[in-house]
C-alpha cells in the first residue's frame, strides 16, 4: 500500500497564532516539533495498516517544517516550495491508494483556528464548480483526478466538521476546539499523536468504504480577492477573466492546470500586496 501524507500546521494541537506559523515567528521552532510529532504519529498509523512506501509532501509555508533529522526513517519527504505545481499534493499520482492530511484548518472565511485557504494575506474566498473551497478540498480534489480517495483529515473541530460534511467516510481527528482565530481548547501531544496514529491505521484499513472525490469537469475556479489592486494583477493571465472588481475566473478541463493557474494567481497577487505595503 502506497500512502501520500500532506501535512499542514495550523490545524497542529497547540498551533493558535502566527508567531507559530510565521518562519520568523518566536515560536515557530515549536511549532515545528509539535508538527513534526504528529505526522510521525500518521506515519507510525500508516505503517501499522500496512503501508509499504509512505511519502510526506510539507505543504505549510515555504514547505520547510519538518525537523528533518526526527522525521521517521521508513518515511521520504517532499520539501521546499518551488515548482511544486499541485501545491500540497505535489507528486501524487495513480500508484498511490490513499490520501491522509495531518495539521490542516477550516476554510477562508470561517469560524476555525487561523482559518485561510493558501494565503491568508490574499484570499477572501475560494470555489471550485460553485463550492467553497478550503485547502482539504482542493487536495481531495486533486487527489480525485488520479483516483485517490481522502482516508484521513485531523485538525481544529471546525476543518472536521467542514471535512465530514463534505466527505463524511473520511476518518477523522480533532486536535483542538476552536475558540477564536488564534486561540483554541488544545490537547496534549502524546494525546493528539496516540489519536492520530489509532485514526490513520483504522481509516487505512477502512479504505474499501471510501471512494475518491470527483468534481465534473469543466473547472471553473473564482477567487475573491482581498484588494482590488491583486484582482487587477491576476487578470494579466491570459484566460483570467474579472467578474467584478475583487473576483477573478478562470475555466479549463484540466485540473491540474487550474491549480497551476490558481498557484500563479496567488503569487501575483501576494506580489501586488508587498508592493502595497509601506
Amino acid at each position: 500500500m502506497k500512502v501520500y501524507i500532506s501535512v499542514d500546521m495550523e490545524g497542529v494541537s497547540g498551533v493558535v497564532h502566527p508567531e507559530h506559523t510565521g518562519w520568523n515567528g518566536r515560536r515557530h521552532h515549536e511549532a515545528r516539533a509539535l508538527l513534526t510529532g504528529e505526522l510521525n504519529a500518521a506515519i507510525e498509523g500508516a505503517l501499522a495498516a500496512g503501508a509499504s512506501d509512505v511519502l510526506v509532501c510539507d505543504s505549510h509555508s515555504n514547505g520547510r517544517n519538518v525537523i528533518l533529522e526526527d522525521l521517521h526513517p521508513n518515511a521520504t519527504l517532499l520539501w521546499g516550495r518551488q515548482n511544486r505545481t499541485l501545491g500540497q499534493v505535489h507528486g501524487i499520482d495513480e500508484g498511490f491508494d490513499a490520501l491522509v492530511m495531518v495539521g490542516f484548518h477550516a476554510r477562508a472565511s470561517t469560524r476555525g483556528v487561523l482559518n485561510h485557504t493558501i494565503n491568508s494575506g490574499v484570499v477572501h474566498w475560494m470555489k471550485l464548480n460553485g463550492a467553497y473551497q478550503g485547502e482539504v478540498d482542493l487536495n481531495a480534489a486533486v487527489a480525485g483526478v488520479f483516483g485517490v480517495p481522502v482516508a484521513f483529515v485531523s485538525g481544529d473541530d471546525q476543518v472536521v466538521a467542514q471535512t465530514l460534511e463534505r466527505y463524511p467516510d473520511v476518518e477523522t481527528v480533532v486536535t483542538h476546539r476552536w475558540v477564536g482565530t488564534y486561540a483554541s481548547r488544545a490537547i496534549a501531544p502524546v494525546t493528539s499523536r496516540e489519536r492520530i496514529r489509532t485514526g490513520v491505521q483504522l481509516a487505512l484499513g477502512r479504505l474499501g468504504e471510501m471512494k475518491p472525490y470527483v468534481v465534473e469537469a469543466p473547472y471553473t475556479l473564482e477567487i475573491g480577492f482581498k484588494d482590488t489592486a491583486m484582482l487587477e494583477a491576476v487578470t494579466l493571465i491570459p484566460g483570467v477573466e474579472a467578474v467584478d472588481p475583487m473576483t477573478a475566473r478562470y475555466t479549463h478541463d484540466d485540473l491540474p492546470t487550474v491549480m497551476r493557474c490558481c498557484l500563479a494567481m496567488l503569487g501575483l497577487a501576494a506580489k501586488e500586496r508587498w508592493e502595497a505595503t509601506p
